[in-house]
């Protein structure tokens, strides 16, 4: 469940901040929460804490590109707006 938080997390960053560092920053803290309860509750569902840090690792590069499809998404909606306009 909480794999949930970098990729919906990262869609909406990359729309609504402006600012790319600032969204940058904010999936990197949004992935390492979510890394670090995978890693640290992995025991809890029948895995060890590798197949934990496994997970997190493909987590990793689908952050990215939530992120990166959050980003398109915001350029998207910019140039329709002024399209309108």
């Amino acid at each position: 469940m909480s794999a949930v938080l970098p990729l919906l997390g990262g869609l909406l960053v990359g729309r609504f901040v402006t600012n790319l560092r600032i969204g940058i920053a904010a999936q990197l803290a949004l992935f390492a929460i979510a890394a670090a309860a995978l890693i640290a509750t992995a025991p809890d569902h029948g895995a060890s804490h590798g197949q934990g840090v496994l997970f997190a690792l493909v987590l990793a590069p689908v952050s990215v590109a939530t992120f990166y499809l959050g980003t398109v998404w915001q350029h998207r909606a910019a140039t329709n707006l002024r399209r309108a306009s």
